[in-house]
């Protein structure tokens, strides 16, 4: 049987393929913040749900901070980049009560990880429980 093939999948984006910045800023005693996704790569690739971010030590030692994953459908649950193309996902962090926090960001989506410096305060200025970070869904930039 002949099959037509109309469409061809682009593959998940991996660490290679994008480069991302974070950017926080103060929203009262938590932080409000924008993980942009550019894709520096010479094919079309996707990035697969929400991000998860993980803070790092002074020592680059992950925090017990954890982010909230809620379970909102978005179809199609991805974002496709062309070369050079971008994205962004609105990111925040509530509080914290554990270590300093160093900075550095690790950002985990399905296809890889990557440790991002943000730009902004290092932490929130108020006090949370552990699982207090969030993220949504990766969105494209028009061009």
């Amino acid at each position: 049987m002949l099959q037509v093939v109309t469409e061809i999948e682009a593959p998940k984006a991996g660490p290679d393929d994008i480069a991302l910045s974070l950017t926080w800023r103060p929203d009262g005693d938590g932080l409000q913040g924008e993980l942009g996704a550019r894709n520096v790569g010479q094919h079309r690739v996707r990035l697969y749900g929400k991000p998860r971010l993980v803070p790092l030590d002074i020592a680059g030692h992950p925090l017990a901070a954890d982010t909230i994953v809620t379970a909102e459908l978005r179809l199609p649950g991805y974002a496709e980049l062309a070369p050079g193309e971008s994205a962004v996902a609105a990111v925040g962090w509530a509080g914290w009560d554990g270590p300093a926090a160093g900075g550095t960001v690790r950002v985990e989506w399905p296809g890889g990880q990557a440790d991002v410096p943000a730009d902004g305060p290092r932490q929130p200025a108020g006090g949370g429980p552990a699982t207090n970070l969030w993220s949504s869904w990766f969105v494209r930039l028009d061009s």
